[in-house]
């Protein structure tokens, strides 16, 4: 039977009879508007998802925003958004049915919000979702660590690791399964595999006019101090990212993808 998959991160998605949804919750590093559409997380674990779970229809949402942490997400109101938050916007009126939220924020954490408040703000996401969707499936994950030679610092990585493990607490105490990008990029840089982040926007604009999102002027600007400091993932990553998104769902449903119904 050949596999079924509809594409794409449409806040709409036109999902068929019995295909399951999946929603991305999460800032820059989730969404990643400089890559083309093809290469967003959404994208690319769609492709995979359908290589496993043959002949189960699947959709994948993208709802995440740069810039955005759980507060804003839930609580803010804008005339933007006609006076609404962007999850009442985006989310509760325009995702008619989701199966699987994939939920990952940190980066942006709220500044002098405390460890204890941010995972309260974790749980009050999960838990309006679980209202406005009944019986959907939360995954929580972690976010990136950060090659500390070239591109941040060992006390930055330290600083987000402590964030990260408020989101490993949540999960285990909620019994969520847990995707750990932070601990799979960790391996990976140490491996040698360090090459996972964007340019230096600043730099990328002066010199080129545009943003570097590879390795392809890495030899031109050999030795320019900076050039590899910005934390957003390139397309190396975000396979990487959706390569654990795919370990833990399919060790948690090995066989179908489950959807809130069946709960």
């Amino acid at each position: 039977m050949l596999a079924l998959a509809v594409a794409g991160c449409s806040r709409r998605p036109d999902a068929p009879p019995g295909a399951v949804v999946i929603a991305h919750f999460g800032d820059s590093t989730c969404s990643t508007d400089y890559l083309p559409p093809s290469s967003h997380v959404d994208q690319v674990l769609n492709a995979r998802l359908a290589e496993h779970y043959r002949g189960q229809p699947i959709v994948n949402v993208n709802v995440c925003k740069s810039g955005d942490y759980v507060f804003r997400f839930m609580h803010e109101r804008r005339p933007w958004l006609l006076w609404r938050t962007r999850y009442e916007r985006d989310v509760h009126r325009s995702v008619r049915r989701m199966d699987i939220a994939l939920i990952r924020y940190g980066y942006n954490r709220r500044r002098g919000v405390s460890l204890d408040e941010f995972g309260r703000e974790i749980e009050e996401l999960c838990d309006r979702l679980l209202h406005d969707y009944p019986g959907v499936h939360v995954v929580l994950e972690t976010n990136a660590y950060i090659d500390p030679v070239r591109n941040a610092s060992d006390q930055l990585n330290d600083e987000y690791d402590r964030v990260y493990d408020v989101v490993r607490r949540v999960a285990r105490t909620r019994h969520y399964p847990l995707v750990d990008v932070f601990a799979r990029f960790e391996r990976e840089v140490h491996a040698g595999n360090w090459d996972l982040c964007i340019r230096n926007d600043k730099l990328s604009q002066e010199r080129f006019g545009r943003q570097i999102v590879d390795d392809s002027k890495d030899a031109e600007m050999a030795g320019v101090p900076d050039w590899f400091r910005n934390p957003h993932p390139n397309f190396r990553a975000v396979t990487l990212t959706a390569d654990e998104e795919m370990k833990t769902l399919v060790a948690t449903w090995p066989d179908r993808l489950p959807t809130a119904r069946a709960s």
